[in-house]
């Protein structure tokens, strides 16, 4: 995880339950960080645990919070509707890494993120191996998939098509087989002067998770493992990652997909 050094972060918990406490216990220990049953003690960021779920929050002024908290839910909101509302394989997505009729290439989601377009693939059907180096949307992440094991429409599709690797997907891509049929790559976009900076999400995650500096060496590893492509997620008037031209490029509103075909059989 690429963390910044400014930033102070906590394990904690509401403090209904003993079982709550022993799982904030055992995240603090797993991840190295400091345990506080009092959210409020410290300015910093917190992963919290809940009645509900494993939540990060800032909170910069110690009397009071003022930030919503960050959660993955797959179950409900931004999950729930694309998996219920945008079935089709003739979304961008779904076209991008090679879905069509009657065939789902196996992907490989190397910048797993908060697992919105890795979950998207498994919901239309494709095999999915979600990759995230970071620890602390690792540990989001499993209790998003733990809670969504437990619903009856979302349940037999993460025990089906989903598979969370926390770890870095360079040192993954050298020994994982078999190779996926396609690469996604979702790399932190680059800083801009206006909109991205100023959503609370994407600044709370590259205060914790930084820039992905690396993003050219991640390509030219997924371009050598995949079996027949690589598909990079751009904001539509960024540059191309590593200058490496794409094979063809699918533009919408805000952002692009650039896909790199490969002949790795």
């Amino acid at each position: 995880m690429q963390s910044n050094n400014h930033i102070s972060l906590f394990i904690s918990c509401t403090p209904s339950s003993g079982p709550l406490l022993e799982k904030a216990e055992a995240l603090a220990e797993k991840l190295h960080l400091p345990f506080f049953d009092n959210p409020l003690k410290h300015k910093g960021i917190y992963l919290i645990y809940t009645d509900h779920h494993l939540e990060l929050r800032e909170n910069l002024h110690l009397e009071k919070t003022t930030i919503r908290p960050l959660f993955i839910d797959f179950i409900k909101g931004k999950n729930g509707y694309r998996r219920l509302q945008n079935p089709t394989i003739n979304q961008p997505l779904a076209r991008a890494v090679g879905i069509k009729p009657g065939f789902r290439p196996s992907v490989l989601d190397g910048t797993a993120g908060l697992g919105g377009d890795g979950y998207a693939l498994a919901c239309l059907g494709c095999n999915v191996t979600m990759v995230e180096r970071s620890h602390v949307l690792g540990a989001l992440l499993e209790d998003g998939l733990e809670r969504g094991l437990n619903n009856d429409g979302v349940g037999k599709i993460i025990r089906e098509r989903l598979t969370l690797i926390v770890a870095d997907t360079r040192e993954i891509l050298k020994t994982i087989f078999p190779r996926p049929f396609s690469i996604y790559l979702d790399p932190m976009y680059p800083k801009r002067r206006k909109s991205a900076l100023n959503k609370i999400e994407m600044r709370i995650l590259r205060a914790l998770v930084g820039d992905d500096l690396d993003g050219p060496t991640l390509l030219h590893c997924a371009l050598e493992r995949a079996v027949n492509r690589v598909v990079v997620k751009r904001p539509k008037e960024a540059p191309i990652l590593a200058g490496s031209p794409p094979t063809r490029q699918i533009l919408m509103k805000s952002s692009r997909f650039d896909v790199y075909m490969v002949d790795n059989t």
